[in-house]
């Protein structure tokens, strides 16, 4: 019994081998309880989460069953060498890698908790849209600059002065990059106010084509012709921008004439009959068809329908069937379509 008492009294590095012994049995009672813990606790979490409506839930289990071994050892090494004696450069060292991962981790959720908080927010205003990726880098960098300051401090740098050199720093960095920081702030209000997306045609100033594109710095747009454009995001934003993708309506009005010899009643029905051509096409709405004017040469006709749809190809085809189904008519009925034509009258005088 003394041999054992001796041998638990040795001392090693100033630490008898009985508190040494003991700072293992908490090593691996804490590791062991926390295994246990993620395996079955967290692991039920998980579960449970998947069938409520919340996301709040989901984000908290899938954080926790998310955290590695290597952070438990981690954590059940640091409680266990608070009973014993350790160097201090070695007991600093251990403080800060337990502060680094404490604070990463706690960055990790908060940023999956505000990502998932901002999104809900985004889809009330935008429905079928996700949250921008452009907001999750806004949010870590903000949460990591928080816990980098606050890991210095706990290591003992003076951060008062780390943060005035950083303002000073930050003021001549924001002035030398300035046209760089209005196109990434005009991002994010693209970004929210959802302007255009992806695969909506748009008309800007002189340029027009499809939305490929919408960075952080600019945006490219396909043109009709086939090239690229790109945009800077601040020209967009102070720009007037046609979104022809949000038409839900395209007001169409063409116009065509008969000759001057059609007679009265056959203009009145040709108005009747033009609107039943316009009317048969499912995708479009006839809103009216007048004898608008006595023309130089015609009788002139002005159409005016609706379609039902923005497709810029499904209107092209819609207008080419009225169009010859409007030629068949005027051939099946005797009509004719008018031309530029002068008609001289030349007066015999007598002798």
């Amino acid at each position: 019994m003394e041999q054992i008492t001796q041998i638990l009294a040795y001392q090693i590095g100033g630490n008898t081998v009985s508190q040494l012994a003991i700072a293992v049995g908490i090593f691996l009672a804490i590791f062991v309880a926390m295994k246990i813990t993620r395996k079955h606790v967290v692991g039920r979490m998980i579960k449970l989460s998947k069938k409520t409506s919340s996301k709040v839930d989901d984000t908290v289990s899938a954080f926790l069953g998310g955290i590695k071994t290597p952070i438990y050892l981690l954590v059940a090494l640091f409680v266990a060498l608070q009973g014993i004696e350790v160097p201090e450069s070695l007991n600093l060292i251990i403080d800060i890698v337990i502060l680094v991962v404490v604070v990463s981790q706690v960055i990790k959720l908060l940023e999956e908790v505000f990502a998932m908080m901002l999104g809900v927010q985004f889809k009330r205003t935008n429905p079928n849209s996700e949250l921008p990726g452009i907001f999750r880098v806004g949010i870590r960098l903000l949460l990591w600059s928080i816990g980098i300051l606050l890991i210095l401090s706990n290591a003992g740098v003076n951060i008062s002065s780390l943060i005035a050199g950083l303002g000073i720093g930050g003021l001549a960095i924001s002035l030398a990059l300035q046209n760089i920081l209005s196109d990434l702030f005009a991002s994010f209000s693209i970004a929210v106010d959802k302007p255009f997306e992806i695969g909506d045609f748009i008309i800007i100033g002189e340029h027009k084509g499809t939305v490929k594109h919408i960075g952080m710095k600019t945006t490219r747009i396909t043109a009709l012709e086939g090239e690229e454009i790109v945009i800077s995001n601040a020209e967009l934003t102070s720009a007037r921008v046609q979104n022809y993708k949000k038409m839900e309506k395209r007001r169409i009005v063409f116009t065509f004439g008969c000759t001057y010899d059609t007679k009265a009643d056959q203009m009145e029905k040709i108005a009747k009959d033009v609107s039943k051509i316009i009317d048969d096409h499912k995708l479009a709405e006839v809103d009216r068809v007048h004898f608008k004017q006595f023309g130089d040469s015609d009788l002139q006709f002005e159409a005016v329908y609706f379609m039902l749809t923005s497709d810029y190809v499904e209107y092209m085809d819609t207008q080419q069937d009225i169009n010859i189904r409007l030629m068949k008519y005027f051939e099946e009925n005797g009509l004719e379509m008018a031309y530029p034509t002068q008609t001289l009258f030349l007066k015999k005088e007598e002798q």
